[in-house]
């Protein structure tokens, strides 16, 4: 637990942050008096360390771990500074600027730990010979790695998914809606200023909360603010919009919110950079030029004008989260990534993660279908993912052989429009 650190002194919290020796220890114990095969790791930071992934590796087990962030190559994580993308430290060995411009915490000393452990780390090769695979959400968050330098394993695609079972709207509410952190780097006064230029006005619900909500305290035309609501009112809203919108100013490793997006049946107005962007494509959704409050307008006005043409992305949006995004599916992918861990790792016991009884806790389980899915969504739900077919890797010695799983983009004929007012209603 991160709280182990408070009572600590600074330099003893630094020290562990850098490489925690007692934290490394235990995970070794347990990796072999346990005879774990296979350790994922998704954040070492900053209690435990990158010593665990070494320790882990050291006793046996194959290692993995998911790049939720840019935290190794940036300290701050997300190359975002001053209300600008920032890329200054991602190919540098040591991150000065970082140190500079106090980007941890607003701290020169908080940033300088953070700069050392992955200087340290880097100079070590810790990730690259502790390592078998790393996983990138996106195709963005693998290349930003690649194209840094850094020395690290070979990395595999494989996106977030969200668990079935998310409502299926036909966006009758006829509103636009934006969920998320009210802060700078997640476009929030971007968003606010198109809804001041549009032509063809919409609704626009917010949720969400954060260090610029006082932009909301006040009462505008066509914009509500809702605050925080729990995750079920949060489906429910996106899944009565007519749209998502999500004007993120820093390029995000994921966008979590898309794919929930796309389960609801909701199309996305997104920005042009960072993996969200890669998740939207035309059929689903439409990109504009990041920090441009102008073209945001003018894509949403496009969108009201040309109702039916949104209101038929529905089907293609729930399609795409069947079909790349679901548990399911993911949970194939995961399962081969394992597998292909093992392998690298010279674990001859590989063969055992393909075992049909290996599955997630029933807790976990695939919920029934809702209620308006098509019967190609259901048969695409079932469908197994080919071995590999997600796993690419430029930095792989012998690169997988190109597979393909034929793409599920169902267009049933959509159900009846409610009557609301509004030309997406």
């Amino acid at each position: 637990m991160n709280d182990s650190l408070s009572d600590a002194g600074a330099l003893a919290n630094a020290r562990k942050t850098i490489w925690n020796h007692g934290i490394a220890d235990e995970i070794r114990q347990v990796v072999k008096s346990k005879q774990i095969d296979l350790v994922h790791f998704h954040n070492t930071f900053p209690a435990m360390s990158p010593a665990v992934i070494k320790s882990a590796h050291d006793a046996g087990a194959a290692t993995v771990l998911t790049l939720h962030n840019s935290r190794i190559l940036c300290p701050k994580a997300v190359c975002f500074r001053d209300g600008q993308p920032c890329t200054d430290c991602i190919s540098k060995s040591f991150a000065m600027p970082a140190i500079r411009n106090a980007c941890f915490h607003d701290s020169r000393l908080a940033a300088g730990v953070v700069a050392i452990q992955n200087w340290l780390h880097r100079t070590r090769k810790t990730y690259l010979r502790s390592l078998n695979l790393a996983i990138a959400p996106t195709e963005f968050v693998k290349k930003r790695y690649v194209d840094s330098g850094h020395p690290m394993p070979p990395i595999v695609v494989k996106p977030h998914f969200v668990e079935s079972g998310l409502p299926f709207g036909q966006g009758d509410g006829g509103y636009a809606l934006f969920v998320g952190r009210l802060s700078e780097e997640k476009g929030l006064k971007v968003l606010l200023d198109a809804w001041d230029r549009l032509t063809q006005p919409i609704p626009l619900k917010i949720i969400g909360d954060g260090p610029l909500q006082h932009l909301l305290n006040v009462s505008r035309d066509n914009v509500e603010y809702l605050g925080r609501l729990d995750q079920d009112d949060v489906y429910k809203t996106m899944a009565d919009a007519a749209m998502l919108i999500l004007p993120s100013h820093c390029a995000e490793s994921f966008g979590r919110v898309v794919v929930e997006a796309f389960a609801c049946g909701t199309p996305v107005v997104c920005a042009n950079q960072g993996g969200q962007a890669e998740l939207v494509h035309p059929g689903v959704g439409a990109l504009f030029e990041s920090g441009n409050a102008s073209e945001l307008a003018s894509v949403v006005d496009r969108f009201v004008e040309n109702a039916e043409e949104t209101i038929a992305m529905r089907d293609a949006a729930r399609s795409e989260f069947v079909a790349k995004y679901s548990d399911e599916i993911n949970h194939a992918q995961l399962l081969d990534i394992y597998c292909q861990a093992l392998t690298l790792r010279g674990r001859a016991d590989a063969s055992r993660m393909k075992d049909v009884n290996l599955r997630v806790d029933p807790k976990h389980a695939m919920t029934p279908p809702y209620s308006g899915m098509s019967s190609t969504e259901s048969e695409a739900a079932k469908l197994p993912l080919e071995p590999s077919s997600a796993l690419t890797s430029n930095n792989a010695s012998e690169p997988e052989p190109s597979r393909s799983t034929e793409s599920m983009r169902g267009h049933d004929k959509l159900g009846r429009r409610a009557s609301t007012g509004s030309t997406l209603g």
